[in-house]
């Protein structure tokens, strides 16, 4: 197969992602979660975004829903907000301090959301090239898949259960797993673009170049989190790992 008929073959893909009433989604307003809004939007999903004030997540998530014509939660958060996070995740299961800065979000998703099924965008960046890392060594890849669905999508399902939730992970799909599996690398990263083939399957579908076009920011990040975490360290004269530690 040529890019363009992987491209093809994911959008054919990415028109299966089941649509139910009543449903929630962890919305950053980047790429991978704006494409599942994009195709849930008849359903009218509730888009709950979470992040400091003036964080670029949340930024993001109301240009993006705007777009849409969805409705979005915003969830403000404070440093105490954080500080309870850690505690609740170190009970979760072993994660270093950047993990749990990164499930985050997804926790306090699953505390705040009405629906009992949270849609997240988990799997894209490994499965299509996401990150930075890639575009020097896309070997990595194969690694992070095997890591996310060994490690990570477990952890993850443990933390919506917590709070008796359900998460759908719409890349994750058996079919789109394998599909991810067939194609080649340089479909994936090319001419230097990160995830080139799932956005030009989302582009065919209809998704706003504002959408595809959106660059990588990651949640710990995007959300002003991991910032707050290592000032919540600093106060205490450690490193953020020897902070959550002392919690």
């Amino acid at each position: 197969m040529t890019c363009e008929k992987y491209v093809k073959a994911l959008e054919e893909n990415l028109k299966n992602i089941p649509c139910y009433e009543e449903s929630s989604l962890s919305f950053s307003g980047g790429l991978d979660s704006s494409i599942i809004a994009f195709l849930m939007r008849d359903c009218e999903p509730q888009l709950y975004a979470i992040g400091f004030e003036g964080s670029r997540d949340l930024k993001n998530a109301n240009e993006i829903s705007s777009v849409l014509g969805l409705k979005l939660n915003t969830i403000l958060i404070e440093e105490e907000d954080v500080l309870n996070a850690i505690k609740i995740l170190k009970d979760v299961g072993e994660m270093s301090a950047m993990e749990i800065a990164f499930e985050m979000p997804l926790l306090i998703v699953s505390m705040h959301a009405s629906s009992r099924r949270i849609y997240t965008g988990q799997g894209a960046d490994e499965l299509f090239g996401g990150y930075a890392k890639y575009l020097q060594n896309p070997e990595l890849m194969q690694g992070d898949v095997e890591k996310l669905l060994s490690i990570t999508l477990p952890r993850e399902r443990k933390i919506a259960a917590k709070y008796e939730k359900e998460l759908i992970t719409p890349y994750l799909s058996e079919d789109i797993i394998a599909l991810a599996s067939e194609i080649p690398k340089e479909c994936k990263i090319k001419n230097g673009v990160r995830k080139w083939v799932l956005r030009e399957a989302a582009r065919r579908l209809g998704v706003p170049d504002i959408i595809v076009e959106r660059e990588k920011k990651a949640a710990q990040y995007g959300s002003g989190i991991w910032k707050h975490m290592r000032k919540l360290a600093r106060r205490e004269g450690k490193s953020v790992e020897e902070f959550v530690r002392s919690l």
